[in-house]
């Protein structure tokens, strides 16, 4: 012990010695940049290897039933289980956009809905359309994107229809955001004269009680911080 003190430690200081090897020669440096999300990519923008084809809105898309399969639990069940989707080559997709279901493909193979061909700006009705396909197809992660794009564009034109449709697809997180942006006195007031509002009071009387509960939630605890600072 007291030789190895006398080698490192002076006047009580710990020294340590080591080396540092620089790779700066091409042939020492593996380059990873063609990984597995590459790979995939390239399958997913290229022209061969597909085995299934989808018909939207009159155009057809070709996809890898695998690939589906692996993504979405529900394509796995008309892929591959006893629906008649699993023995045919063409699908007929109904009750959506071209674009949505592109956007949907896209995210399956890529983890991301945009490219540089179609931007979808956050306000877009698309993103909502692409949340109802998410929810359809329980790409969980797709739902989530779709969630943050629609409150990112939260505003008094946007905020009761998005309502409705967190509380039609059981997102709770969208719903009580939206509760919360809408409870505002502020928001209120001016919510409380529109068309969409009259239609929740009809279609959904469920979230107008959830509405006015918060809005007395809300007034109950202003009312007790008031007295706390007056007590």
């Amino acid at each position: 012990m007291d030789k190895l003190e006398a080698v490192f430690c002076k006047e009580r200081i710990l020294v340590i010695s080591f080396s540092i090897r620089v790779l700066n020669s091409p042939s020492e440096i593996y380059d990873c940049s063609g990984g597995l999300c590459d790979d995939i990519k390239e399958l997913w923008e290229g022209e061969d290897s597909f085995d299934v084809t989808f018909e939207v809105e009159g155009e057809k898309i070709n996809a890898h039933r695998f690939m589906l399969a692996a993504r979405s639990p529900v394509f796995k069940a008309e892929l591959y289980g006893s629906m008649k989707e699993a023995k045919s080559r063409c699908i007929k997709i109904h009750d959506m956009k071209f674009k949505v279901f592109m956007s949907l493909l896209r995210f399956i193979y890529t983890d991301d809905y945009e490219d540089g061909a179609f931007k979808c700006h956050p306000s877009d009705k698309l993103v909502q359309d692409l949340f109802v396909a998410a929810d359809r197809y329980a790409l969980e992660k797709l739902k989530v994107q779709c969630q943050q794009r629609l409150w990112m564009s939260i505003s008094i034109d946007t905020v009761l229809t998005t309502l409705i449709l967190a509380e039609r697809h059981s997102s709770a997180w969208l719903k009580e955001k939206c509760l919360a942006f809408a409870t505002k006195p502020e928001n209120l007031t001016q919510l409380s004269v529109t068309e969409e509002y009259v239609q929740m009071m009809q279609s959904f009387p469920s979230l107008l009680v959830e509405l006015r509960q918060k809005v007395k939630d809300s007034s109950d605890s202003m009312n007790v911080r008031k007295k706390q600072r007056t007590s």
